[in-house]
């Protein structure tokens, strides 16, 4: 019996030698066949992703325009990529679009919104982000490969300069359109109401209807904030005859541009033009690398406070002196 229990004791330990041998056997196989070819690849895909530079695209709706043509010179300077550079001006019919799409861009600015019409229509497939768009919210909506450079501030932050200098100020008048600046007015409105602030709008669906919009305004509010928006101030005249408007009634004017304070308005804040391309290009720049981003379409980072301490003590408003140290620039 012992004999016996002997031999199947040899017999099993052969046949787990056996299998251990055949199972070293292939695992050995497939790690001198598989594991160097992996490993190889890997070396091959660093290597390419090392000196394989991402191509840039930009696109600018018009150069000649200054705020346009601050962002680009931002994005150009931050941008470490291959740069091909489009503006379309007053037309697109100059435009080679063939020649655009050989170029097989990795990514696309496109500033304005004209600038984001063109990308949109020829370059869909591409990952694209923008900049100096009036109210992106109005665009239809954004592909999974687009992101963007809000043209507005959050609306808070304005919101809160104008409570924090102006204390008194309880009703701002704004005028908007439906097809630029709705959405954006409706969130402002609701965001007013935290800071205690009461927006009150008039719509102006016509070019011709500002001043009359304005008129209708004036007697409720205690100040009038001037936006960015295409239909209410098509032409500079415009914001010339509002602004005198105001003045007449001694009515302050908060705005959206510095440059707005040399001609009578109040408080300005504005965004900084060139925190904007420098923003797009690090939006780029991440989704180049692969970075997960979080926000698609981000508010501008950088801002300027103007106050016309001149015009406001003009006025006779009264302001609170403890919130002068947030103004960048004051005009006495």
């Amino acid at each position: 019996m012992k004999t016996i229990q002997s031999d199947k004791t040899i017999k099993n330990v052969f046949r787990y030698i056996c299998l251990l041998s055949f199972f070293l056997l292939a695992f050995g196989t497939l790690f001198s066949c598989g594991k160097p070819k992996t490993l190889l690849n890997t070396a091959a895909e660093t290597i390419r992703k090392q000196f394989d530079k991402p191509k840039i695209l930009l696109i600018n709706s018009n150069t000649a325009v200054e705020k346009y043509r601050v962002a680009q010179e931002e994005f150009k300077k931050t941008i470490p990529y291959e740069l091909r550079e489009v503006n379309l001006g007053k037309s697109v019919s100059h435009i080679d679009v063939d020649g655009l799409t050989a170029y097989n861009a990795n990514f696309i600015y496109c500033i304005g919104g004209k600038a984001y019409s063109f990308a949109n229509k020829h370059f869909d497939d591409k990952n694209i982000v923008f900049s100096s768009i009036i109210n992106w919210l109005r665009l239809p909506s954004l592909s999974q490969r687009t992101y963007g450079v809000s043209n507005e501030l959050h609306a808070r932050m304005p919101l809160f300069m104008f409570r924090s200098i102006f204390p008194n100020i309880k009703k701002i008048g704004v005028l908007y359109s439906q097809y630029y600046t709705l959405q954006w007015f409706e969130k402002t409105r609701e965001q007013a109401g935290e800071v205690g602030i009461e927006i009150i709008g008039e719509t102006v669906s016509d070019k011709g209807q500002t001043m009359r919009a304005l008129k209708k305004l004036l007697p409720a509010v205690d100040a009038v904030w001037v936006t960015s928006d295409p239909m209410v101030m098509p032409e500079k005249k415009y914001l010339y005859k509002m602004l005198d408007a105001c003045d007449e009634l001694k009515i302050p004017v908060f705005s959206y541009h510095e440059a707005f304070a040399k001609y009578g308005a109040s408080l300005v804040v504005s965004v900084d033009n060139p925190t904007i391309g420098r923003q797009a290009a690090s939006i780029a720049m991440g989704v180049l690398s692969g970075d997960e981003m979080g926000d698609k379409v981000q508010f501008p980072a950088g801002s300027y406070i103007t106050l016309n301490l001149k015009k406001v003590e003009a006025y006779g408003v009264e302001y609170n002196k403890d919130a002068l140290g947030l103004v960048n620039s004051i005009i006495k």
